[in-house]
């Protein structure tokens, strides 16, 4: 056998490596924890031990996405969006809550539906960052960002985004796609 690249050829022109299968060994010597997946995947499903199928959410409300009238007339011409995946919570940065900090380390006593939280804790966590009124506007904004609390009355802060999902990963969908 080569050295340890003999299972990976590339394109000249690519930087990404792809696996070379030339004879049934080297496939079953390069993929057989994929293999191995399959196979406990079945034993488990066979014993009733795979996991519970994902919970469908109670919301049952129709998105509309149609366009509507604004309110207002439109002053922007433009508008940069970012969306950074990862990061501090809305919660600790542009979005307080006051109930959760007021019940911070309680138990949630009510139920908690489609959420992995339903077989972890519940436990109520509030932020631990201060928060207070900026602008003109009067937008709560954490002392977490206080560059933009100095400018807050030249951004545009939207609280009233919401999917019947309280996964992260489903929700992000929802937002970027509709």
């Amino acid at each position: 056998m080569n050295n340890d690249h003999s299972l990976l050829s590339s394109a000249p022109h690519s930087e990404f490596r792809v696996p070379s299968f030339t004879s049934r060994r080297r496939f079953l010597a390069s993929s057989g924890f994929g293999i191995g997946a399959f196979a406990l995947a079945g034993l488990l499903r066979d014993d009733g031990l795979l996991a519970a199928p994902p919970i469908k959410p109670k919301d049952d409300q129709p998105r509309d996405m149609l366009p509507r009238a604004s309110h207002f007339a439109p002053q922007a011409t433009a508008m940069i969006s970012m969306f950074m995946h990862g990061g501090p919570a809305h919660m600790d940065l542009l979005d307080p809550k006051p109930e959760l900090t007021k019940h911070h380390g309680q138990d949630y006593g009510g139920e908690v539906v489609f959420s992995f939280a339903n077989r972890a804790s519940k436990k109520l966590f509030g932020s631990p960052w201060q928060f207070s009124k900026h602008g003109e506007c009067g937008t709560d904004v954490s002392e977490l960002l206080p560059h933009v609390a100095s400018i807050v009355d030249d951004i545009c802060v939207v609280r009233s985004m919401h999917t019947g999902h309280n996964g992260h990963e489903v929700s992000i969908r929802y937002f970027h796609g509709g």
